[in-house]
């Protein structure tokens, strides 16, 4: 073997294990960008409810769409493989319960349907993730798909 089959040996192993630190670096900062997503997402939703909860009677509605509109988002994360690792299935069990939650209550159920939905494309993300989650949740109000 020579000198310069010796150098181009290590490189090549040099090659590799840059290829295997920087596949590592980039499942680091994945699993970084989740977790601090995950985070903002809970805040973002801790007050979300907090100003529903609190609201005004007249006030409601308006509090319900933009939790809606934050499960929406939340809804469009997921469903783009945004997150990865329990990140990921933190936000798939949110998601799951809360939705199922709000789907239970006729009232904020009637009022998505009779105030909220605009057209077919208004929720669509939370309706896609319903329909691929839909074996785990109970109870899809059919008047969410037929716009």
């Amino acid at each position: 073997m020579s000198f310069a089959d010796k150098i181009a040996l290590v490189s090549l192993f040099v090659s590799l294990a840059a290829l295997v630190v920087s596949v590592f670096a980039i499942v680091r900062a994945n699993n970084t960008t989740s977790g601090s997503t995950i985070v903002a997402l809970s805040e973002a939703f801790r007050q979300a409810w907090d100003r529903y909860f609190n609201a005004k009677p007249e006030q409601k509605s308006y509090e319900l769409a933009e939790l809606l509109n934050l499960l929406e988002i939340a809804c469009a994360v997921y469903l783009e493989w945004s997150l990865s690792g329990n990140a990921r299935k933190l936000i798939f069990d949110y998601l799951q319960r809360n939705l199922s939650e709000l789907i239970k209550y006729k009232e904020i159920s009637a009022e998505i349907e009779k105030k909220l939905l605009q057209d077919k494309d208004t929720f669509f993300y939370i309706k896609t993730f319903l329909r691929k989650n839909g074996a785990e949740l109970k109870m899809i109000p059919l008047a969410w798909y037929q716009l």
